[in-house]
């Protein structure tokens, strides 16, 4: 896949298609709401001021395309994802949406790859920044898309690559931010949020690289709470969580209320990926 679903827990950050597709939206949506800021912060680590022609790869439910299209309105925004539903709810945003798998390479520039024209996308319009949030590291194969982006770019286009450095921390007190931190521990015993340091494959690909991390504190609002439980939710089904965490995250969650004091906070490493 090449948005971010919610999988199996060895396979993203966000996890499993546990309980459906109207869950899985809504974890999403819940995602871009209380950290949004957090993936502004990443954008503006760009430094793009202006943009004739964005695409977003791997756009999902459109959290990255929104903040794209709010940042560069008069710019031409293509969305692509091989999920129907995830491409159904682009669309009915207003988005142009491609569905391709990414493995196959970038669809938007076919046709174009092997002249010695500037490289543009099906509007034609070059392009000048891509966005990977999230996106790259469910790919098979993603020195060949990188490569296909890096011929892709104008001069002086930019590669935005983010992932989440950490899954998200909630809880501000101890012993609930102990039991969180034990949560976090199986999670990565299990593969959860399993992403490589992607300097190296974007250099092999011919681009400039400047790693970089941000942290972001959100605010305490009803969306952060249920975002939490979400997460809560999700750890019980980590087969590496003790039976006395188990227990603990099930009291929890019987107990979540606004007397729990929360400290929501996310951490993205950005990649800014330059072409000379």
């Amino acid at each position: 896949m090449n948005h971010v679903p919610i999988r199996t827990p060895d396979d993203s950050h966000l996890h499993h298609q546990h309980p459906g597709s109207h869950d899985q939206h809504r974890v999403l949506d819940l995602d871009a709401e209380v950290f949004g800021g957090n993936l502004a912060a990443v954008l503006d680590m760009a430094g793009v001021s202006a943009a004739r022609s964005v695409v977003d790869l791997g756009a999902g439910t459109g959290a990255g395309s929104r903040l794209l299209r709010g940042r560069y309105p008069d710019a031409s925004l293509t969305c692509i994802d091989n999920d129907p539903e995830m491409l159904e709810v682009l669309h009915r945003q207003g988005f142009a949406v491609v569905a391709a798998d990414l493995d196959d390479g970038l669809p938007v520039l076919a046709g174009t790859l092997n002249t010695s024209d500037a490289a543009v996308t099906a509007a034609g319009a070059p392009v000048d920044l891509v966005w990977a949030s999230s996106s790259l590291h469910h790919l098979a194969n993603p020195a060949r898309l990188l490569s296909e982006v890096h011929r892709a770019l104008a001069p002086g286009g930019v590669l935005v690559v983010a992932e989440l450095a950490t899954l998200p921390r909630f809880l501000k007190n101890l012993p609930g931010a102990l039991l969180e931190q034990r949560c976090h521990a199986a999670a990565a015993a299990e593969g959860w949020n399993r992403h490589p340091d992607w300097t190296p494959v974007l250099e092999v690909a011919g681009f400039g690289v400047t790693r970089s991390e941000v942290t972001t504190n959100a605010p305490v609002t009803p969306a952060a709470r249920e975002y939490a439980r979400q997460w809560f939710a999700r750890f019980l089904h980590l087969a590496a969580l003790t039976a006395e965490d188990r227990g603990a995250v099930e009291n929890l969650l019987e107990q979540f209320s606004d007397n729990i004091e929360l400290e929501p906070r996310a951490t993205r490493t950005a990649w800014i990926a330059t072409v000379d």
